[in-house]
């Protein structure tokens, strides 16, 4: 049932890379109510020292640096169960502008923590990937399921499809399980907001715009081929990607400890798409204002539509994604409203 417990994670202690993130602080704040010992890797470049919850060790560094990626599993006392690695660049734009950039942070990032948990002996990796590696779907109605084309349409994209290839390599060794969760668009709030800088998703910046907390939103793109002409992606809501990320990890950490190894691709959305127009539809609803809009070009990487088949995400973890869109713009907007009293 979408919003229903989940069983607690089957391990006792994990590195949290980006930690300090939007969904990095999400699922640090779960793991730490569930008991498991977490230490929290984060460059704080993009993230926020005060979303790690008192009492879990930060360490701020770089994911290149493997230096930083030993002492945070040091405040652990001992190689954790796993590593659960967020940390990275996620713009797609700003990849256009920055591919080498994106490439060095996102791609040798991972092989640098991969290789340090190699090395110490993690036994399991799970990696916060994109949609963003798949080729486009042919049509707006298509569903993409795990075993989709892969081609990345922008360099961000391309970084993570790098990202994933360093994982199932690490796998193949037999000395780690892996597995990359495909994010599709993460929305919705658990227990923070998100505080992106700058911020690049739609729902907080058109819910933003309506309280009047920024200026008119800027929507890339009307000329689409989509009903509306403009993009068509599926929204997931965070409790949803935390329930996921855990029970991923779980399977990936007990699968390590039966020594079967392997590497694993889920992904991670509510499986219905929804256009950029009918998302700020949603928010005047729930908030009962306009969101005041500027229309410009599309953006160079945007595709037009990105809809996730989440089959294998009910069937091997038991997740049923909430897709009730409303509910993520009424969360999100709490939470920003929280954050803006502050």
């Amino acid at each position: 049932m979408p919003g229903s417990a989940r069983p607690l994670p089957r391990f006792r202690s994990a590195l949290v890379t980006g930690g300090a993130g939007f969904i990095g602080a999400s699922i640090v704040r779960r793991l730490q109510a569930s008991g498991c010992a977490v230490a929290v890797l984060d460059s704080l470049e993009r993230g926020h020292a005060d979303a790690v919850p008192a009492g879990v060790p930060l360490v701020r560094g770089d994911v290149r640096d493997a230096d930083a990626v030993r002492e945070a599993v040091r405040v652990l006392g001992r190689p954790p169960d796993a590593c659960l690695h967020l940390a990275g660049l996620i713009l797609v734009g700003e990849s256009v502008e920055h591919p080498a950039h994106y490439h060095d942070v996102n791609a040798r990032g991972t092989q640098v923590v991969a290789d340090a948990c190699l090395d110490l002996g993690v036994p399991a990796f799970c990696l916060f990937s994109s949609a963003a590696v798949l080729a486009p779907a042919a049509g707006t109605d298509a569903r993409l399921a795990e075993d989709a084309p892969v081609r990345p349409e922008s360099p961000y994209g391309a970084s993570k499809q790098a990202a994933e290839a360093t994982i199932e390599a690490a796998a193949r060794t037999g000395r780690l399980t892996g597995v990359a969760l495909r994010l599709f668009n993460v929305a919705g709030a658990d227990g923070g907001a998100e505080r992106h800088e700058p911020e690049s998703h739609l729902i907080p910046l058109a819910v933003r715009a309506a309280l009047g907390q920024s200026r008119p939103l800027q929507l890339f793109g009307t000329d689409l081929p989509t009903a509306d002409g403009t993009c068509v992606r599926d929204y997931v809501h965070v409790r949803d990607v935390v329930d996921a990320a855990l029970q991923a990890t779980s399977r990936a950490v007990a699968v390590s400890l039966r020594g079967d190894g392997g590497y694993e691709v889920f992904h991670v959305g509510s499986g219905i798409g929804r256009s950029n127009r009918e998302v700020l539809a949603a928010v005047a609803r729930c908030l009962g204002r306009p969101v005041p809009v500027v229309e410009g070009p599309r953006r160079a990487g945007d595709v037009a539509a990105l809809v996730a088949d989440p089959a294998r995400l009910r069937a091997l973890l038991g997740i049923e994604p909430d897709p009730d869109l409303d509910r993520m713009v009424r969360d999100c907007a709490v939470a920003l409203t929280a954050v803006a009293q502050i």
